[in-house]
């Protein structure tokens, strides 16, 4: 459904707003809530560096930590979801992303409070108290809500501008390869975010100090958020209309009420209630209950006949909503199937690990910053993501002598899942050999456990290059699947879904991390993920992880057997939409998009 364009105050759109101008503000603003340059910088060099600052200043145990880190990566994954509703029905994006970045700029500030308080941390060796775990927790609490405005809704307030750009009787032609292009650099910018979060602050973090890390972090939340403030005349502001997601409910809600009513075998004589203005559409047969959700009764009339001013959709949907619900379902297994890639993504401990290495580069003897350690990660991530679809898949068809996709995106995902369980399997032999090389200094020099040994921090660059690259094939594929396959009015739906999955997973890796330490640490052993990295056994920890990847990977198999995206919402394109649909396939075939 197109939007109407106008302010939230109701004016018409100027020529004044909209277009490219606010693009580069908005993609900033992307960037802002994390621990540097904005949203992605604030939650990178968090995340990157958050394990360190818990286990030297708070005094907490390693797995401890891991589990406030992965609660604070759920809630920033959950939270987006509700940020999309609430941005979508009630306060529209640009409100939205204004307030989240008042809730970043407070957290980060707060965070920043912590390393500049004494009393806002424990003392030498001791625990922390509840009151400085409650001020920790605020603000990473107050940045996770930041999240919740700045990740759904900052890309779609990009195609807002571009949506009300005037194209000079170009035909739409030149707004297709603005949006191709802001795709394009969207993904380049967050990537570009993370670097400079996990080199520059952390390297400020770690080798100046605490203070001026998050110091430069709180800084520079609260120019972003000036400056979005500052830019707002520039901006197209849509008006909120009702969500996605309340749309999706009121299938639910109202299949449960007509849960009693029984359809007939057939569809002939059954009246089915769809949009003012729209074709007569009939649900398919797949899902059949929820067809009970769009069936008319002798009280109400359909739309088309002018009768349906009084239905409430809180008593019989559309079929466009039922089919729309239905489509959410379909695609779930296979969005179950990629939650694995998340978990292994965000279950590395190389922070540690790194932390116990010679961390020296090059000649002139530069240290590496622990938490820069992913550098490797988001490197292999952005460089390939950058380079696929423009030098990889031409030299691909080249090779093999096929104009179509070489990789079909079902089959980018499913290298995605091979490669997370290759990186977990890189991860362990590596560790098990960092491990037998603290035994033999410990023998040989007599140095104790948990000393910094002569391993190059270089071992870890594997491991991580492996888990970039997973990423760039699972969830960019993921991405161009459920846009593939899922009705044009369920876009926001997409990023969603993404969010959901790295929220589960980050649930799921607590729950993980706790259960081994409870399994592992009985009747007085040294739990796999000990304090001490040398005294426990994390190559354990990453071996179970390949092997749960391992069997997500023949539960992915078999989802993709069982999908068929063909069956999805073919009957509900109009004319336009097909045309639109056939646009859109040439573009990806150039793009290598293809399906």
């Amino acid at each position: 459904m197109m939007e109407d364009h106008h302010d939230e105050l109701g004016r018409a759109d100027t020529r004044e707003q909209g277009g490219l101008r606010p693009i580069p503000v908005i993609i900033g603003n992307v960037f802002g809530y994390t621990n540097e340059v904005s949203e992605r910088i604030v939650s990178a060099s968090v995340t990157a560096n958050l394990i360190i600052y818990l286990t030297t200043k708070y005094h907490l145990g390693a797995a401890t930590s891991a589990i406030i880190i992965f609660v604070y990566q759920a809630a920033a994954n959950f939270l987006p979801v509700g940020g999309a509703i609430v941005s979508d029905a009630l306060l529209g994006r640009y409100l939205m992303v204004t307030l989240t970045l008042f809730s970043c700029t407070i957290g980060t500030s707060m965070l920043f409070l912590t390393s500049l308080i004494p009393n806002l941390t424990p003392r030498d060796c001791a625990s922390p108290t509840p009151l400085q775990l409650l001020v920790l927790c605020a603000s990473l609490g107050l940045m996770a809500l930041g999240a919740s405005g700045v990740r759904p809704c900052c890309l779609a307030f990009a195609e807002d501008q571009i949506a009300h750009w005037d194209d000079g009787g170009g035909g739409g032609a030149r707004k297709r390869r603005a949006l191709r292009a802001l795709f394009s650099w969207y993904y380049v910018s967050v990537g570009f975010a993370q670097i400079v979060a996990v080199t520059i602050l952390v390297y400020f973090q770690d080798q100046v100090g605490w203070k001026v890390g998050f110091g430069i972090s709180a800084a520079v939340m609260l120019c972003v958020t000036l400056v979005n403030l500052a830019a707002s005349p520039w901006y197209v502001k849509v008006k909120p209309e009702k969500s996605v997601w309340v749309s999706l409910l009121q299938v639910a809600v109202v299949a449960a009420k007509n849960r009693n009513l029984v359809l007939p075998a057939t569809r002939q004589g059954v009246r089915f209630h769809n949009a003012p203005g729209s074709r007569e559409l009939v649900p398919s047969e797949k899902m059949r209950f929820l067809n009970k959700a769009c069936v008319l009764g002798d009280h109400a009339a359909s739309a088309n006949d002018g009768g349906a001013a009084s239905t409430s959709p809180w008593n019989t949907c559309t079929v466009e909503q039922v089919e729309n619900l239905k489509s959410a379902l379909s695609v779930i297994p296979m969005w179950s199937a990629m939650i694995m890639t998340f978990l292994i993504q965000s279950s590395s401990f190389g922070v540690l690990q790194a932390a116990t290495m010679d961390r020296r580069i090059g000649t002139k003897g530069f240290q590496l910053p622990a938490g820069s350690v992913s550098i490797f990660e988001i490197i292999t991530f952005t460089m390939w993501s950058g380079c696929y679809d423009r030098y990889v898949v031409p030299l691909l068809r080249r090779a093999t002598g096929r104009r179509q996709q070489v990789l079909t995106l079902k089959q980018r995902m499913g290298t995605g899942v091979f490669l997370s369980v290759v990186s977990m399997a890189v991860a362990s032999a590596v560790e098990t050999y960092r491990i037998r090389n603290a035994a033999a200094a410990r023998v040989d020099g007599g140095s104790p456990p948990g000393a910094p040994q002569a391993m190059s921090v270089l071992w870890l660059a594997p491991q991580y290059a492996i888990v970039g690259l997973a990423g760039a094939f699972s969830s960019i594929g993921q991405i161009e699947f459920y846009y593939a396959v899922l009705p044009k009015s369920m876009g926001s739906f997409v990023l969603a879904l993404l969010f959901l999955g790295a929220g589960v997973a980050s649930v799921a890796a607590t729950l993980v991390v706790k259960t081994i330490n409870v399994v592992t640490g009985r009747n007085g052993m040294q739990p796999w993920l000990s304090n001490n990295l040398d005294e426990g056994h994390y190559n354990y920890y990453y071996l179970l992880l390949a092997a749960l990847g391992a069997i997500d990977l023949v539960y992915f198999v078999v989802c993709c057997y069982v999908f068929d995206e063909r069956t999805l919402n073919m009957s509900l394109e109009t004319a336009g939409d097909a045309k639109e649909m056939v646009e859109f396939q040439e573009a990806s075939s150039e793009h290598g998009c293809g399906n």
